[in-house]
């Protein structure tokens, strides 16, 4: 299953003019995947107390913020494993050290029995083929099109993203990691423009052909990275467009196998291990061109499904995983598929204009009866930018997801204003209370259309937060850090700023200028109690109050 369409029945495929090298050898016939469990990580020559060897820097930051320690999930597949299999003249293909397990690929299926028979192998599991090359899809036409200013307005209205966004939290800072099928003409599509001036088209990987060029692919991840970086003057602004994005690829579009599910966990490790924060997917699976694989929906449980239990982890890692619920509403199979699945992560339905669902979006709830999916985003008729370079509308969960995804990570950037240390399972439960049905959830729509407004308001800092705002500043108070936050509002830089302090005494308890739009003061040294804060900015004073505890 594909979640924008069924790939195999709408694509013209040409033979793409250069393999993947490794792979050269084998263009000209059928070769075979399997799935490699190995039975544990012994003799590895990585250790949890040097994690930089195998983890980047934002990476191991990132644990250290969420208080998450390195675990042995973390350390790579033991690297002599691996080199057993290859000297059996085995292609890995990808591997998972998540799930301890690599993708191997080869025309001669019987090899495969010297592979069982290795000791570090627990078991071997055929999940697909590859007939000839690796092809590319046709590119489509360049269209020309009429369309009024603005044509995201409605989707980043119906979330009420407009009130982070006019506070200046539109992604800066923060990084999303896209897992999809390609994109073409990201590197030269002018809606992306400044996303590769600016610096913040931060790399790509590509699990399916390492050599390929991932501009030159399927064209639906650029569309899906479309609603959250494009950026046309006039016409278009997506939902995170100051963003920081890696595009990886992971969906093969000619062909549809279990393989795939694997190439996910690769991907989404890819992702963790370059420190993203965000990752969305617009990518779903449940069957197969070999039926033999397919999955039932009693598997739908987020513990069966090699993707599904990736996805959790990852959320585990700190990653904010978001992920199309699936297009299969109206047809026979009905419900969510693989990763959507998966518990701890945010599953998009799709809706429209008008909120009410979209015929098309998978049903819930999870197999083990958790909601599914959690909350709905403007799926029918959704703005999207062409390869081209043209604002048009699209259909699918495919569009919701990352619509939301955009979304996730304005709201995570301003949660890091007060607090850097966000708990993903706490904002995640912030976020699914604003749904417009978080009282009465539905197997179609979850917990509803989220309000980012009162997404923000929903966030445990201000159980221990007192917070005001107007025209002026945004104050808050973090009782845990005892730190006290001033933002100056709309992105002015203060001149001649300053902050006083008065307890309810009227004692003068500090003072302090203020040279940034945002800033921190420490307020360890100040007893507990109510007290006034009066913000001097641009010639004009407001005064309101906080507790101090």
């Amino acid at each position: 299953m594909k979640n924008a369409r069924r790939k195999r029945t709408f694509r013209i495929l040409i033979l793409a003019s250069v393999l993947l090298t490794e792979l050269a050898t084998l263009s000209a016939q059928t070769n075979y995947y399997f799935y490699v469990q190995f039975a544990n990580k012994n003799n590895s020559p990585y250790s949890l107390n040097n994690p930089s060897a195998f983890l980047s820097e934002r990476a191991i930051a990132r644990r250290a913020a969420f208080s998450i320690a390195c675990d042995s999930t973390d350390l790579p597949i033991t690297p002599a494993y691996l080199q057993q299999i290859e000297n059996l003249g085995i292609h890995i293909h990808c591997r998972s050290k998540w799930m301890n397990g690599a993708t191997v690929i080869l025309p001669d299926t019987t090899k495969m029995s010297l592979v069982r028979a290795l000791p570090s192998v627990k078991f071997v599991e055929y999940t697909g083929k590859l007939v000839g090359a690796v092809l590319a899809p046709k590119q489509k036409a360049k269209t020309q099109t009429n369309l009024d200013y603005g044509i995201a307005a409605t989707q980043i209205n119906q979330l009420n993203g407009k009130y982070l966004h006019d506070q200046g939290f539109r992604g800066k800072g923060i990084q999303i990691g896209v897992i999809d099928a390609g994109f073409m003409n990201a590197n030269t599509n002018p809606c992306f423009d400044s996303l590769r001036l600016q610096g913040r088209l931060l790399g790509t990987k590509d699990i399916i052909n390492p050599n390929s060029n991932i501009f030159a692919e399927d064209s639906h991840g650029a569309s899906v990275l479309s609603t959250m970086a494009g950026n046309l003057s006039g016409q278009y602004l997506g939902t995170a467009p100051e963003a920081s994005y890696w595009l990886i690829r992971t969906e093969y579009a000619p062909t549809e196998y279990k393989v795939e599910t694997d190439f996910w966990c690769s991907g989404i490790e890819f992702a963790d291990s370059v420190g993203v924060d965000v990752v969305n997917s617009s990518l779903g699976y449940y069957t197969f061109d070999d039926t033999t694989m397919g999955f039932t929906y009693a598997d739908m449980n987020g513990k069966v499904s090699r993707a599904s239990r990736a996805a959790n982890m990852a959320s585990k890692k700190g990653i904010i995983v978001v992920v199309s619920a699936g297009n299969e509403g109206n047809k026979a199979w009905h419900y969510i598929g693989s990763p959507a699945d998966a518990d701890g992560i945010v599953t998009v339905g799709a809706v429209q204009a008008d909120s009410t669902a979209s015929v098309f979006s998978s049903f819930g709830p999870s197999a083990d009866n958790r909601v599914k999916p959690e909350i709905c985003a403007m799926g029918t008729w959704s703005a999207i930018v062409s390869t081209s370079g043209a604002p048009t509308y699209g259909n699918g969960t495919s569009f919701a997801s990352p619509i939301m995804a955009g979304m996730v990570a304005c709201l995570l950037q301003r949660y890091k204003v007060f607090d850097p240390n966000p708990v993903v399972n706490v904002f995640l439960n912030s976020l699914f209370a604003s749904g417009n049905l978080r009282n009465n959830p539905t197997s179609q729509k979850g917990y509803g259309i989220p309000n980012f407004w009162m997404a923000e308001r929903n966030l445990p800092i201000y159980n221990s937060l007192t917070r005001v705002e107007n025209d002026i500043f945004s104050l808050g108070y973090n009782s845990q850090t005892k730190t006290l936050n001033i933002i100056i509002l709309n992105g002015s830089n203060p001149k001649q700023a300053s902050v006083w302090i008065y307890s309810s005494t009227g004692k003068l308890a500090l003072k302090q200028t203020i040279t940034e739009t945002t800033s921190y003061l420490e307020l360890n040294k100040i007893p507990v109690g109510i007290y006034a804060v009066a913000v001097l900015s641009n010639g004009v004073t407001e005064t309101r109050k906080i507790i101090i505890q």
